[in-house]
């Protein structure tokens, strides 16, 4: 088990991780939305439905009591042997998920049980020391913050080797974007921070002493790989060699696990095979003989897979029809929830048009996040409301509205117009033209597959002619885009934890790890790096509150939604349910069974 201390991207979500997979934590104000979802379907035949107004969520069956015991629903003793086959709807953009470009929410789920760390994301949303790997982890001194790590002596990875301090070292110093400058980890939020990092007790403890206060600490060591393994290919303690081996992890399908599983087959952009790990150490032994994760990237393909029994769980971005056709299911019960994740616009800063805020500006107050969310969430999530703000969700102490006063996701033209006119353009809802005489045009890049993001792009399209701008769209299969570079304005997901400051970090500093589009803003980094620093929960969101007001006067990134989360699974296969971190569902694999038919 594991915690993604990244930001996640949602791809399907993108998913990274946020400290979040990319991905948060907090304490100060805020609410929920109130009014319950209506599916648009019936519910799993001979099952009943609860829905929660108070959060938001509707489950039927097994699932009904998830939104009040999101812990414990669903639990269950099953056979020992058979398989479980679970969705995903990205394929593999790489197998290091704390290298930028793969760390992606679906390739996360696929190594939940691979790959281990100190910390869960549990469907609670808090933080949870892993007790399968940890005897214990906490702070031990804070003048100056020193943090002590026991690693259960009987945890090893798969060929034998014990997992030790060497694990812990090798993701500092690949994550702390000094010691490997060229690793491109998905987050350096806690790494940048340590002075000393040293094991002792024959590589058992772990104690780390930090050359500043890091209040998120527990947002660290969340997907350790194995240092042995490391210095069979490159690491030889150089940089060069850090590299090499990191990039190395990426390339290859693991044949090593530390987790309850291990990869015994992969076929591209098809499949994932795990079997048990024989040398899992875990107090829980796994009882399924196979776990498959079947890639289909055409949401349209899921719920006929899962009728016809091709797939037995779902977990997917939900749209009306897959909601209303999976609840007509005989046997299926499912889940529609909230949690860590939230839908958004971004813009590459890189773009010749797009380094420019006062277009950007435009663009986002042209955009209308209220008919976006009317064509697509809000077609089977009754009351949604736009998301006003970057570091916190609704309900989570600390959210506030930063958006509003702005006119961003207003879907004010005439606004937008007078933007781009005072900013000194030309072409004003014609042919858009910047003041060096250039044709302004842009790509909106969307999920393959992904019908609710294509509706947004399609509006981003119809907004941005009014502007007088050509806006072409593009689908991707995996966000690979984001690592590379090459997109203008896209749409995903980011997949939280619950570290809101050490995911901020990880998104909004320009050196942070996942600030894919480049924007630059260093008072809004200054103030997190403060919060980082605090243990005072006021005091913290106050802070990422200011941060948060710059970052939307920076409009590099419009918070659109609070994406529900949808499971939909046969009733039959136990102790699997909702996890809406960046984490995922798969956090407890060893416990997965299915029942007697």
């Amino acid at each position: 088990m594991r915690a993604h201390t990244g930001k996640a991207l949602v791809a399907g979500i993108a998913a990274t991780v946020l400290a979040l997979t990319a991905c948060s934590s907090s304490g100060g104000g805020g609410g929920s939305d109130t009014t319950a979802p209506n599916t648009g379907g019936a519910t799993t035949a001979g099952a009943s439905s609860s829905t929660n107004a108070q959060t938001g969520t509707l489950g039927t069956g097994n699932f009904e009591s998830c939104s009040t015991d999101p812990m414990n629903c669903n639990s269950g003793s099953g056979e020992q042997g058979g398989q479980v086959t679970y969705v995903v709807e990205k394929t593999v953009v790489g197998w290091n998920i704390n290298y930028t470009p793969s760390n992606v929410f679906d390739v996360a789920e696929m190594l939940d049980g691979v790959v281990p760390g100190a910390y869960i994301g549990t469907p609670d949303l808090k933080p949870t020391l892993n007790p399968d790997l940890m005897v214990s982890a906490e702070q031990t001194s804070d003048s100056p913050q020193t943090l002590t790590y026991k690693i259960q002596p009987s945890a090893v990875w798969s060929d034998g080797s014990p997992i030790n301090a060497d694990d812990f070292i090798y993701q500092a110093y690949t994550s702390d974007g000094h010691t490997c400058p060229k690793c491109a980890p998905s987050s350096t939020s806690g790494y940048d921070r340590i002075k000393s990092i040293k094991g002792s007790d024959g590589g058992k403890t772990v104690t780390v002493v930090m050359a500043k206060p890091f209040a998120d600490w527990q947002s660290m060591f969340g997907t350790l790989y194995p240092a042995h393994i490391a210095k069979q290919h490159g690491d030889d303690g150089s940089a060069a060699g850090l590299q090499a081996s990191f990039l190395w992890f990426d390339k290859n399908v693991p044949t090593w696990s530390g987790g309850p599983f291990m990869v015994s087959k992969y076929t591209k952009d098809q499949s994932v095979v795990e079997t048990p790990n024989p040398k899992w150490y875990g107090k829980v032994k796994p009882s399924l003989d196979k776990l498959i994760f079947s890639i289909i990237t055409d949401q349209a393909q899921e719920v006929p897979a899962l009728q016809n029994k091709d797939v037995d769980v779902m977990y997917s971005q939900p749209n009306q029809d897959m909601v209303s056709q999976a609840n007509s299911i005989q046997g299926v019960q499912t889940y529609l929830g909230k949690g860590l994740v939230w839908e958004h616009l971004s813009f590459n800063e890189k773009n010749q048009f797009l380094s420019d805020q006062s277009l950007r500006q435009a663009i986002f107050t042209a955009v209308d996040r209220e008919d976006i969310i009317g064509r697509t969430v809000g077609t089977f999530v009754p009351g949604v409301q736009p998301l006003n703000n970057h570091i916190y969700v609704p309900g989570q102490p600390g959210y506030q509205d930063n958006v509003t006063a702005t006119g961003q996701g207003s879907g004010d033209v005439d606004k937008a117009k007078q933007i781009l006119t005072d900013a000194g353009y030309t072409g004003v809802g014609t042919a858009l033209k910047n003041k060096a005489g250039k044709t302004v045009t842009f790509r909106c890049t969307y999920s393959l597959g992904n019908t609710n993001r294509q509706e947004i792009c399609t509006l981003v399209q119809a907004a941005m002619k009014s502007l007088g701008i050509n806006v072409t769209l593009k689908t991707t299969p995996d966000l690979g885009e984001l690592g590379t570079g090459n997109y203008d304005l896209i749409v995903f997901a980011w997949v939280g934890a619950p570290f809101v400051v050490a995911g901020a970090q990880q998104i909004y500093e320009l050196k942070g790890g996942a600030d894919y589009g480049s924007n630059d803003d260093p008072q809004a980094e200054a103030l997190i790096n403060k919060a980082l620093e605090s243990t005072d929960p006021t005091e913290v969101q106050t802070l990422m509150n200011q941060a948060d007001k710059l970052l939307m006067e920076d409009a590099y990134e419009l918070p659109l939604f609070q994406k529900p989360t949808f499971m939909a699974g046969y009733s039959n296969i136990v102790n699997i349910r909702d996890n809406a971190t960046s984490t995922g569902p798969p956090y407890n694999t060893q416990e997965w069974a299915v029942t007697a038919s």
